[in-house]
């Protein structure tokens, strides 16, 4: 199943021309085109319509160059062409990935207006009564 594009017509259109309807990526998502494991500079191949084994046809997305700072998905649309790359699936799927896998590893950042040890879960809490002062 492919998914639709994440910005408007003409807006994607506009990047896929700019980027000869192939992904720009350059191994964010730490695939083979890598340079860094292959020692020269890569891109992936996938291509707008291609037929892949085990993604199947390809259909390039306009996504935000810096998904991090700009949003994944939100702001794609409002966003002039030159701040939107095009990607493929596997390699836009992958580098969210990675987004998730570093927001997890980070510790939780408290408030600062609100006490929230009192709502903490315990280890061993085996039912709500067990969470906090009520």
């Amino acid at each position: 199943m492919t998914r639709p594009p994440l910005v408007a017509g003409p807006l994607w259109t506009a990047v896929m021309k700019k980027a000869d309807n192939r992904c720009e990526c350059r191994g964010a998502c730490g695939s083979k085109h890598d340079p860094e494991r292959r020692k020269v500079q890569g891109r992936c191949d996938h291509r707008n319509g291609q037929w892949i084994k085990k993604v199947g046809e390809v259909v390039l997305l306009a996504v935000p160059r810096d998904p991090i700072n700009e949003g994944a998905f939100a702001k794609a649309a409002a966003l002039p062409p030159s701040r939107l790359a095009a990607m493929c699936r596997p390699c836009h799927d992958a580098v969210l990935r990675k987004i998730r896998a570093a927001e997890k590893a980070l510790e939780p950042q408290d408030d600062g207006l609100f006490a929230v040890d009192e709502y903490r879960v315990s280890k061993s809490a085996s039912k709500q009564a067990d969470v906090g002062a009520a």
